[in-house]
């Protein structure tokens, strides 16, 4: 008795001392994973060192047997991580490997072991009368299970044929979601509303399957859009495709496209497609897409026109409107009083000039100007403000923060110089634009006014390199055109 006792405590402490270790050891990743394998393998090895000769001889057999078992499962294990975890998941380019898959590996794999382990540890069990026990009972289990068979067997022709991967986007009859997991009996899909679809495998195998992420990830998409029959085609295509081009999203390649799709009762359709490589974010871009289309149809005076009864006196609007309009010019001319370029012209100059301003809207995050393109129009903001940049996107080095009354655009007016920066609208805002046209027969008209503008844009410039010098001081400063050189640019671009 005493032997029994002192047998057991020792094989208690060693197996505590073993686990305990495995406790300590629980934040490393292969410990945590192994680590229920491992306490049974202690347990049924410090049972086999320390208590063999307390075990009755009928029984070291079985436990000898059981030994080896903890052994071949913790090897399938380490194939497992092996083959799916290093091999197949660089071969897949990180993508997870369906359980499905896994599960059955596994199972092939230790079935294997147990029947070695079963002829050598018992090489005289008829085997023969355990497969007729295990037929007949496949059999009765079948029956009882043909819906988690026909789930399995769908699940294994799903992982082999590969229609989707976890992590696409695909469609299964009615459902779109992003695939999560995939077992042995299910599916689980992820919808956009961040909700899990369970679809068993055997009705997946059933159901047509559109993939969105393959065979890349770029998806297209196609959105209709109804315009005046008043506005040529060729301004409706090329309003669209600057809308597309200001969306981040949209890929350029390929790029988007617009036809002209039907002439309706109220209006003339057009469908553009476009292209993008995150489908989980399509309602976003979409919704951005036709933000920026109404920018752009606003500026262009474009209409989107809808079923209305309109009853109205034409003439009463038109009075309104020229009232309306009347009114915010006065408004133009006080700001225009106000500009360091147009502040020092005649007041019949500024009027001239204040009459001839077309007043657009820009929405927030869209590019006014880009630093490098080409242009020959001056803005002054009339609401909202922009921030300056000084490379070619809103990403770049901010140096200045525009608001009511503030102009940029001057030097591309006036000389035709690209753009020296960019800006771009931090919120909704309304600008008033003057075009290199307007300027143009006013200058031929009065030949001095471009002395003005001469002296107007050398302290302009003088203004700007003091800025990009507190900015940056370390950039060497650029040479400042004197006032008779900028009078020369002018008179060239104008052709005077």
């Amino acid at each position: 008795m005493a032997d029994l006792l002192m047998d057991i405590g020792r094989t208690l402490l060693v197996f505590a001392a073993l686990s305990g270790a495995l406790y300590f050891l629980r934040r490393l990743k292969v410990v945590a994973r192994f680590r229920g394998s491992l306490n049974v393998l202690f347990l049924v090895s410090s049972i086999s060192v320390f208590m063999k000769s307390q075990i009755p001889s009928a029984y070291v057999q079985i436990l000898e047997a059981g030994l080896l078992a903890s052994v071949s499962y913790i090897g399938v294990r380490l194939a497992d991580v092996l083959v799916f975890d290093i091999l197949v998941h660089r071969r897949r380019g990180g993508l997870p490997v369906p359980v499905v898959l896994r599960a059955t590996f596994r199972g092939i794999l230790f079935s294997g072991a147990l029947f070695v382990i079963i002829t050598t540890s018992y090489p005289d069990a008829n085997l023969t009368s355990v497969g007729v026990t295990a037929g007949l009972l496949g059999i009765i289990l079948g029956y009882a299970s043909q819906d988690t068979l026909a789930n399995l067997i769908a699940g294994l022709a799903l992982t082999s044929e590969r229609p989707f991967s976890i992590g696409d986007w695909v469609r299964v009859g009615e459902f779109v979601g992003r695939v999560s997991d995939m077992t042995w009996r299910a599916t689980r899909l992820q919808t956009k509303m961040l909700d899990y679809i369970i679809i068993p495998n055997a009705t997946i195998a059933r159901e047509y399957i559109v993939n969105y992420s393959r065979p890349t990830q770029s998806h297209g998409f196609t959105q209709q859009i109804g315009v005046n029959y008043g506005v040529p085609p060729n301004k409706v295509r090329a309003s669209i495709l600057r809308a597309c081009a200001a969306v981040p999203q949209i890929l350029d390649e390929p790029t988007p496209v617009v036809w002209l799709d039907n002439y309706g009762d109220f209006s003339i359709d057009y469908t553009v497609k476009f292209f993008i490589r995150d489908f989980g974010k399509l309602e976003q871009i979409q919704s951005d897409m036709m933000d920026r289309v109404w920018y752009e149809f606003k500026r262009e005076d474009i209409v989107i026109p809808f079923p209305i009864r309109d009853v109205r006196s034409m003439a009463a609007v038109e009075a309104r409107e020229q009232r309306e309009h009347e009114e915010a010019v006065v408004a133009w001319k006080a700001l225009l009083a106000e500009n360091g370029i147009f502040g020092p012209l005649a007041a019949e100059a500024r009027d001239h000039v204040a009459e001839r301003l077309v007043e657009q809207i820009y929405g927030k995050g869209e590019i006014l100007v880009r630093k490098g393109d080409a242009g020959n129009t001056f803005y002054l903001i009339l609401e909202g403000s922009a921030s300056v940049h000084l490379g070619a996107d809103a990403s770049s080095p901010q140096v200045a923060t525009l608001g009511r009354g503030d102009y940029f655009g001057e030097m591309s007016l006036l000389t035709g110089e690209k753009r020296s920066a960019t800006v771009v609208a931090l919120e909704d805002s309304r600008v008033l634009a003057l075009s290199h046209n307007v300027l143009a027969g006013l200058l031929k008209e009065k030949k001095s006014l471009a002395e003005d503008f001469a002296k107007a844009l050398k302290q302009r410039a003088e203004e700007l390199d003091a800025l990009q010098q507190s900015v940056n001081a370390t950039k060497t400063r650029a040479a400042i055109p004197t006032e008779k050189a900028m009078l020369s640019k002018i008179l060239d671009y104008f052709g005077i």
